[in-house]
């Protein structure tokens, strides 16, 4: 019944904002798609119904708003992220196919020594390195979410286990920090140098290494302690004998290096990293040098993450084009300059209202391209530094996530199964509050680079 009341609570939120008049600033394609977000947002964050259906929902509402096309509430579906996270599928399917996952769930297992506290460790202190191995966090995830899942298995822990929750929920949603350290580490961090413009890849990583690490240790340390405590150490497996590669593991890890090459000289070949992506998902899904059969694949791949990845970029996308975006952010973030006299207080403020914002925006890249030159006219309102407030925007945006459709790292964890929805909540408003500490903390580190809180950068 209460799932039934939920569904209810969204329809009438989408008819209520059909329902009222335009307004000044405020158009009926506006209020329809704020509707439709209010719809979405309500029935995701509770899951009254599958993810997969409120994505098919989302696609009809937005196709029957007024200026609104078929075509266009289809658009997230010709998106180059939703080809790019079907290559990443298919790598993280080979990977576990062709036996690579179980060959690092055995070295995970007997590194941790049979202690699951101890692998839980090991993984939150390797992400900021396999973040420079392997930049995406969506096809890191797709490479480490069997690997751990086998580790587990081997340690007897099933889906409900405290350590395979910490382990799911760090990789959804401490993992992506990593890559955000990085220039060219993902969708946050390009789309907010591009934003703020002027940025090397060493001045990038000068200034944001240390508030992500700060955010993944500091977030690793709370999930630990929300959580509880983790199953007992189990008695350590005798040390196999050194297997050689077989086969398939050795062609999954060509095919991996080299989609990684092509990843990294992209400012040579100027390809969409969906292309590489896709290029090994045919090689490893084609004889006779494939490693798995599209049967096996198809099984694997998630319909509901590829229909929830592409409405949540269309229903981006209808709230930028129709101002719905734009108002709501001057609604949220627009009072804050008159806090010009307390800029500790607008920046903690800033970061609330940035991830307010993010709830209805689910895109990285549309919420920072809507946020970041609002928090850059609120600064300069304020007489504080916009690119520092920028930074804080990109910050806020990236490491505050209350539900699993806000990004696709954390949704590709979250459809392992291993935690639920209120578990993301609890996390993302504990990181919220780190958020806003390790941003007050980082000042004096971004002052030491020449970036002071006060004044034009």
């Amino acid at each position: 019944m209460r799932k039934e009341l939920w569904l209810l609570v969204a329809l009438l939120a989408y008819l209520g904002a059909r329902l009222v008049p335009a307004q000044a600033g405020l158009g009926l394609p506006a209020l329809a798609a704020l509707g439709v977000a209010a719809a979405g947002t309500i029935l995701w964050i509770t899951e009254a119904v599958a993810l997969g259906v409120t994505a098919l929902l989302v696609i009809v509402l937005l196709a029957i708003t007024p200026g609104m096309t078929l075509p266009a509430a289809l658009h997230g579906f010709t998106s180059e992220v939703a080809f790019f996270l079907i290559g990443a599928a298919a790598m993280g399917a080979a990977v576990e196919a062709s036996g690579l996952a179980q060959r690092a769930a055995r070295f995970l297992t007997l590194s941790a020594r049979g202690n699951p506290t101890r692998l839980y460790a090991q993984m939150i202190v390797s992400l900021p390195a396999l973040a420079f191995l392997v930049p995406s966090a969506i096809t890191r995830n797709a490479i480490l979410i069997p690997a751990y899942r086998e580790a587990l298995d081997g340690m007897g822990i099933d889906k409900g286990g405290r350590v395979g929750r910490a382990l799911m929920l760090a990789l959804g949603m401490l993992n992506p920090l990593a890559s955000s350290a990085l220039l060219t580490g993902g969708i946050a961090s390009i789309a907010a140098a591009t934003l703020l413009g002027g940025f090397s890849w060493l001045h990038w990583f000068g200034l944001m290494a240390v508030p992500y690490y700060a955010l993944i240790l500091l977030g690793g340390l709370y999930l630990r302690l929300m959580v509880g405590r983790f199953e007992p150490p189990v008695a350590a497996a005798a040390v196999p004998p050194a297997v050689p590669l077989s086969t398939a593991e050795t062609r999954t890890l060509v095919v991996l290096a080299l989609t990684a090459v092509l990843w990294l000289s992209d400012s040579w070949h100027h390809l969409s990293p969906a292309i590489p992506a896709l290029i090994a998902a045919i090689a490893l899904l084609c004889p006779p040098f494939g490693v798995l059969t599209w049967k096996v694949f198809e099984a694997k791949l998630s319909w509901s993450l590829i229909l929830t990845v592409g409405a949540s970029i269309s229903l981006a996308r209808a709230m930028t084009e129709s101002g719905a975006a734009a108002w709501l952010g001057e609604l949220l973030v627009g009072h804050l300059a008159g806090l010009s006299a307390a800029p500790l207080v607008l920046l903690a403020l800033l970061i609330v209202a940035v991830a307010v914002v993010h709830l209805a925006i689910t895109n990285l890249a549309a919420c920072m391209a809507l946020l970041i030159p609002i928090a850059i006219t609120i600064a300069t309102a304020a007489g504080l530094n916009p690119l520092l407030c920028g930074l804080v925007a990109t910050l806020a945006v990236d490491a505050v996530i209350l539900y699993p459709v806000q990004t696709v790292a954390n949704l590709l964890a979250y459809e392992s199964g291993y935690f639920a929805t209120a578990d993301v909540r609890r996390l993302g408003l504990g990181m919220l509050v780190l958020t806003i500490v390790v941003v007050m903390l980082v000042l004096p580190w971004w002052a030491l680079l020449s970036l002071p809180l006060a004044g034009a950068s």
